[in-house]
């Protein structure tokens, strides 16, 4: 009951306290509602500002992954900066030098030009001395005298086209040849593939030697033409047709009717490639390429040294000479294919 009495006389305290301080409560709620109310008012400003906040700070965070991302290269392009850097220091150090060299080098050229002054002084007091006259002019103009002196001997335009005229004709002679004789089919069955080749150019060669001979003393004696060399000429001709003979002989023998078609091909081809008439500078890069590799570059050459010129036909003869081994075993390969097939039984023996 004591404790009863106790708490309601605090309670009657506490009343009467919270009746004084009504008028503050009154205040502070009211307070309360209007803080209340305008809150209501800007909650719609605020939502906008959250997402905006939102959205910067999901930038904020995708541009610190894109910067951690190339933290590397970011390091690099300083490293290089940095370089650069140190480069343009080198560069600048060496533009002071050179600054510095072509100070001095412009002192030594004003030295330069008193010297020359004072030497051309000199010289003019020099030449004021001297008593010229009709000699001392002439030795000025004409300090050096010339002497024409002809390298080749060619009399005409007509020997000058000799050596690519000669190299046809040979050319035509063994494709002519090839076409009327029969260089496959032997007389009697071959026992050994080298004599069936003998056989054949029992007839081949004699006509290769003959052809060149007669175009040799026709060009001399009835056309005209003066070798340079005359015995060199001859020879040169002779190994010509024996060359051409046998690349002739070896198209046809390896492709028949092909074979001669192929001739007729590589003989129009070496009318523009083998330099015949004009330099070959001054065909067109496919002939310019080829020309190397052709039998009649090296006859034409040849025989200008021969006819004309009086050098060394060394060098083509030796080459020529290569083509001819190389295409003699090309027709001795041909005989020996063939002897493998031929049939006995069709021949009759002695």
């Amino acid at each position: 009951m004591e404790s009863l009495a106790s708490g309601s006389s605090k309670l009657s305290d506490g009343t009467q306290k919270l009746s004084q301080k009504s008028d503050k409560l009154n205040a502070g709620s009211q307070k309360i509602s209007s803080g209340l109310s305008s809150l209501n008012e800007k909650m719609p400003a605020l939502g906008s500002a959250t997402s905006k906040l939102s959205s910067g700070s999901s930038q904020l965070t995708s541009g610190l992954d894109k910067l951690a991302a190339n933290n590397s290269k970011l390091l690099s392009g300083s490293t290089q900066l940095a370089s650069g850097a140190t480069k343009i220091a080198d560069g600048s150090a060496k533009l002071a030098d050179g600054s510095a060299q072509l100070g001095d080098g412009l002192t030594k050229v004003k030295d330069g030009n008193a010297t020359l002054a004072d030497k051309l002084g000199q010289a003019n007091n020099k030449v004021n001395k001297i008593n010229s006259n009709k000699l001392t002019y002439n030795q000025l103009a004409t300090p050096a005298s010339t002497k024409h002196v002809e390298k080749d001997k060619v009399p005409n335009n007509g020997t000058a086209m000799a050596p690519y005229m000669l190299s046809v004709a040979l050319f035509v002679g063994a494709v002519a040849f090839n076409l009327m004789f029969d260089l496959v089919t032997p007389l009697k069955y071959p026992k050994k593939a080298i004599s069936w080749w003998a056989s054949k150019m029992s007839v081949l060669y004699p006509f290769a030697f003959l052809q060149a001979a007669i175009m040799y003393f026709v060009s001399i004696s009835m056309i005209g033409i003066k070798p340079v060399h005359y015995v060199a000429t001859f020879w040169v001709l002779i190994l010509v047709s024996f060359t051409f003979i046998n690349v002739v002989t070896s198209l046809n023998l390896w492709f028949g009717k092909v074979g001669s078609f192929l001739a007729m091909i590589l003989m129009v081809i070496q009318l523009g490639g083998s330099a015949g008439t004009y330099p070959i500078q001054l065909s067109n890069g496919f002939f310019e390429a080829i020309h190397p590799y052709l039998p009649m570059t090296y006859s034409v050459n040849a025989l200008r040294e021969t006819l004309m010129i009086g050098g060394s036909a060394k060098s083509d003869v030796m080459v020529m000479f290569g083509i001819f081994v190389a295409f003699t075993l090309i027709m001795i390969g041909f005989y020996m294919f063939k002897q493998l097939k031929i049939k006995k039984i069709n021949y009759k023996h002695s």
